[in-house]
């Protein structure tokens, strides 16, 4: 099973010291291949990535899942390599693998020793362009596709009600979809739709190679080019995605569900990300999510928990990287005996931008900036941290420049993002056990 896999925690996405912990260094390949190199000597250790720039925002219509069908079956064989043999020889070299999809990207990574990176170079270039595709592996795949929607998402309370919220909040916008895709289309997908999509979006020139740990970049061109400069590039002329926001929504879901334990409450609103209209205020989101959702210190936190005692957990949570709008999360569990309507009516007195203050910005820019000191220690997370910013068309550069940009926001922006936020989009959802009335 390939599980959709996000390895670090939204905190670590937003971040602004990039540019003083990583030493990474690029370069381009002929056949328009970019190549991420991140220095980290202090182990024998490197992580290999392949971002894709394709996800499930390029499923085709009434095809949902595509994507992550075909990120399983990533991991069928080649000319080369036999049929379930990839993963085995991972293990039996000493290393860890896996992958992942979302709406914007799809990801493919090993963790090895360095001598054994020419290895892991092989086996991720010859299933660029040269996967076998058969009936009989693709058959029993896709019903373990829908083993893992049955497992993850239908008897999964809070992730039925989230598939739910995202039809209320972006109705026709592709973020809609579920990325592992719908019971019903995913068993209208045939063979034939994942080939396609392998060859349409599945090419050196729409990839990045990240590679972090014991190696420079001096070292890493030439195997780069032995391995992946050989592949001929797609050049497919890519129409550019024409995103249509949904008209304004304000929706409250209520659902309850026998597996459900708590009385949860969850608003998400619809705000600018780092790269789409009104980019300019998403710094300014990131230190309003550190203003409200830090564990112990937020002002959800104090609220919630230390002075009115109506909630277990109370939590906000900037969702900037994507190639469209961005989402802010405010989710708060209940105290036994505290309706969840009393909760919102509690929530909605507490949202607030003029109860933010000058010193809340000055300590959560502090924060930010002093919190990444060990980012570097794990070429993991590294690696995951600049492919995400790479694929999405982020560079170098706009690592370098974070901290700076994190360090001009002012109290003005974020009580504006703040203000702009809560006339937003939004869809309110409560999850409550199957007997509440």
């Amino acid at each position: 099973m390939r599980p959709i896999i996000f390895f670090l925690t939204l905190f670590l996405f937003f971040s602004p010291a990039f540019g003083s912990v990583f030493n990474a260094e690029t370069f381009k390949l002929d056949n328009g291949m970019q190549v991420v190199v991140i220095e980290n000597h202090r182990a024998p250790v490197v992580t290999h990535m392949v971002w894709y720039k394709t996800g499930s925002i390029d499923d085709p219509l009434g095809k949902s899942g595509t994507a992550h069908v075909l990120e399983h079956m990533m991991f069928k064989g080649t000319s080369k390599v036999p049929d379930g043999e990839f993963s085995k020889i991972i293990a039996r070299n000493g290393g860890s693998e896996n992958a992942f999809t979302s709406y914007d990207y799809t990801a493919y990574y090993q963790n090895i020793a360095r001598d054994r990176l020419e290895l892991v170079m092989f086996l991720e270039s010859d299933r660029m362009k040269n996967l076998r595709f058969s009936q009989q592996q693709f058959d029993p795949e896709l019903e373990v596709v829908k083993e893992e929607r049955l497992m993850r998402t239908e008897n999964n309370p809070s992730a039925l009600l989230s598939e739910r919220r995202n039809n209320l909040l972006w109705s026709e916008h592709p973020y809609s979809r579920p990325i592992i895709g719908t019971k019903k289309e995913l068993s209208s997908l045939t063979l034939e739709d994942v080939k396609r999509f392998y060859r349409a979006h599945y090419a050196p020139d729409n990839a990045i190679l990240v590679v972090a740990g014991d190696i420079t970049a001096k070292e890493l061109k030439p195997l780069a080019q032995k391995y992946y400069g050989k592949i001929a590039p797609s050049r497919t002329a890519t129409s550019k995605r024409q995103f249509v926001l949904p008209h304004p929504v304000r929706s409250k879901i209520e659902m309850r569900h026998p597996q459900a334990q708590l009385h949860s409450l969850l608003r998400v609103y619809v705000v600018p990300s780092y790269l789409s209209e009104n980019k300019e205020q998403s710094h300014a989101y990131a230190v309003l999510d550190e203003i409200l959702g830090r564990y112990h210190l937020g002002k959800l936190y104090k609220h919630f928990i230390v002075n009115k005692k109506s909630a277990r957990s109370a939590s906000a949570g900037y969702s900037g990287f994507s190639l469209d709008r961005g989402t802010f999360s405010i989710a708060l569990t209940a105290k036994e005996g505290i309706p969840l309507a009393d909760l919102e009516k509690q929530l909605d007195q507490f949202l607030d931008p003029s109860s933010i203050r000058q010193k809340d910005v000055d300590k959560a820019k502090k924060r930010l900036v002093s919190d990444l000191e060990y980012l570097n220690d794990n070429p993991e997370t590294a690696a995951n941290l600049i492919g995400r910013f790479y694929v999405l068309g982020l560079t170098i550069k706009d690592l370098n420049n974070w901290a700076s940009n994190i360090e001009k926001v002012t109290l003005e922006e974020v009580q504006k993002a703040y203000a702009d936020m809560l006339t937003s989009s939004s869809v309110t959802t409560y999850l409550m056990p199957q007997e509440a009335l």
